[in-house]
This record gives C-alpha cells, structure tokens and sequence, in this order.
C-alpha cells in the first residue's frame, strides 16, 4: 500500500486539474472542451481504481466499511474524493500525514 501512496493522490489532483481546466474551457466554448471533459473524467476513472484498491486491501476498516466507502467514492467521484484525501484517507491506510 506505500507504494501506491503518492500516485494515487497525484492521480486525484491531476483529475482536479483537467475538471476544472475543462469547465473553463465549457464556460468560454471553446471546441477542445468535450475532449478536456473526456481526458478529465479518464483520468478520474484512474484514481477512483486506485482508491478501491486502496480500500480493498486496508487491514485497517471491516468489510461494511468497504462497501460504504466504495459506493460512496464511486457515487460521490470528484466531492468524495475531496472528503477521502482530507478526512478519511488516515484511517484507511494506516499512515499517518507527517510527510
């Protein structure tokens, strides 16, 4: 699971970027931003992979956890994510954020 770690926030943040640099460019109507709205739900479609695999694997939460979690993480996208990397994300793996 440390391996894992960094990429999977990265993955999220990278996927905040894309939304949003895609909603910018839906608010201009500009033509490329059907295909920023692709990329950024791609690259979404990546971190919610690693979140579950995160999920799945964690000895720390029991298996009602689980569910919740990844319904609430494939439900929510984007606003779970938020709350997962801020709230609940420490618990899950058992690392503590003194990086």
């Amino acid at each position: 699971m440390q391996k894992m770690y960094r990429q999977t926030k990265q993955a999220f943040l990278f996927s905040l970027v894309f939304y949003s640099l895609s909603l910018i460019l839906l608010l201009f109507q500009l033509p490329i931003a059907p295909v920023m709205l692709s990329v950024s739900l791609l690259v979404s479609m990546i971190w919610v992979v690693l979140v579950m695999l995160e999920i799945m694997r964690s000895p720390y939460i029991n298996n009602l956890e689980r569910m919740g979690l990844a319904l609430f993480i494939i439900g929510m996208n984007i606003f779970a994510g938020i709350i997962y990397f801020t709230l609940i994300r420490r618990r899950v793996t058992g690392i503590s954020n003194t990086r």
